[in-house]
C-alpha cells in the first residue's frame, strides 16, 4: 500500500506543477506558443496568432482602411508576459488615428482576420509582408520601404553590403569600420521568407565575429539615426541595402 500511496503522490504532484505552469501562462496576456512543426511564436491571451507587417520597420504602423480591416491591431492596456519573454521588449505606439497599438522589440502587433481559432496561422507570409513572431525573437528580418524590400535586424536597423567585399572577406577596415560597424548577432533566427542556411559567422582579421548573406560580410552604418533608416543606400555608390530575393546582383 506504501508503494502504491507514493506513486499516487508522485502522480499528484506532477499534475499539481503542470497546472501551476498552465495557470501562469493562461494568466498571461501575452503566450508562446507552439506550432505543428515546433516553433514557438507569440498570442494573445486566448492563444491567436500575432504578426509583423514588413513596412511598419520604422517602428510606425503603415496599416489603414482596408488593410486595419483584414489586419486588426492588438493592444493590452496592461501587458503580463511568461518567464519565457522580457517586459521590456514590448512597448505601446499611438496610431494616426489617435487608437494605441502593443509593440514586440518595435514592431506594431496585428491580428489576421482569416484565423478562426487559436493555433491557426493562416497569415504567415501573406503578400510577402506579414510574418508571426518567433521565440526565441528574429535576429535578421525583412523589412519593406520605397527601396522595396531589405533585410534588417531583429529591432528594424538597417543592414548594408559593400561592394568591394568578396564572399566571405571584409574589405572593411579601420575608419570604414568606425563608420560601417560589422552586425554580429550571437545567433541566427531569421523569418520564413529567409534561408537560414544563406547566413554565416566569418572571423575578421582583428579577430571579431561578423555576420555574412550569401557568403558577404553584413554592416550598419552610423548615419541610420532611428530604426528604418535606409540613409546608407548608395554611399559612395558602394554601400547598398540587400534585397534577399535580387541578392547577390548579377553584375558585381
Amino acid at each position: 500500500m506504501k508503494g502504491v500511496f507514493r506513486k499516487f503522490l508522485v502522480v499528484a504532484l506532477v499534475a499539481s506543477a503542470s497546472a501551476a505552469t498552465l495557470g501562469a501562462q493562461s494568466a498571461t496576456t501575452i503566450q508562446v506558443q507552439s506550432s505543428a512543426k515546433g516553433v514557438s511564436y507569440l498570442t494573445d491571451a486566448s492563444g491567436m496568432t500575432l504578426y509583423y507587417y514588413t513596412k511598419d520597420t520604422n517602428g510606425q504602423s503603415a496599416c489603414y482602411g482596408n488593410c486595419a480591416t483584414a489586419w486588426p491591431v492588438f493592444y493590452e492596456d496592461t501587458l503580463t508576459v511568461p518567464d519565457s519573454l522580457s517586459a521590456s521588449d514590448f512597448g505601446t505606439v499611438t496610431r494616426t488615428d489617435g487608437t494605441k497599438q502593443t509593440t514586440y522589440k518595435g514592431w506594431p502587433l496585428y491580428y489576421w482576420f482569416k484565423d478562426k481559432k487559436a493555433g491557426d496561422m493562416t497569415g504567415e507570409g501573406v503578400g510577402k509582408e506579414w510574418y508571426v513572431l518567433t521565440v526565441p525573437a528574429y535576429t535578421v528580418m525583412v523589412g519593406t520601404s520605397a527601396l522595396g524590400n531589405f533585410l534588417v535586424d531583429g529591432t528594424g536597423n538597417t543592414l548594408y553590403w559593400f561592394t568591394k567585399d568578396s564572399a566571405g572577406q571584409s574589405a572593411c577596415t579601420g575608419d570604414c569600420l568606425k563608420a560601417w560597424p560589422a552586425f554580429a548577432p550571437d545567433s541566427f533566427a531569421v523569418t520564413s521568407n529567409l534561408n537560414p542556411a544563406d547566413f554565416a559567422t566569418i572571423t575578421r582579421p582583428d579577430g571579431a565575429q561578423q555576420a555574412t548573406y550569401k557568403g558577404y560580410p553584413l554592416y550598419y552604418w552610423v548615419k541610420d539615426a532611428k530604426r528604418g533608416d535606409t540613409t546608407g543606400q548608395g554611399v559612395g555608390k558602394v554601400w547598398y541595402v540587400i534585397d534577399p530575393e535580387k541578392f547577390p546582383p548579377a553584375k558585381m
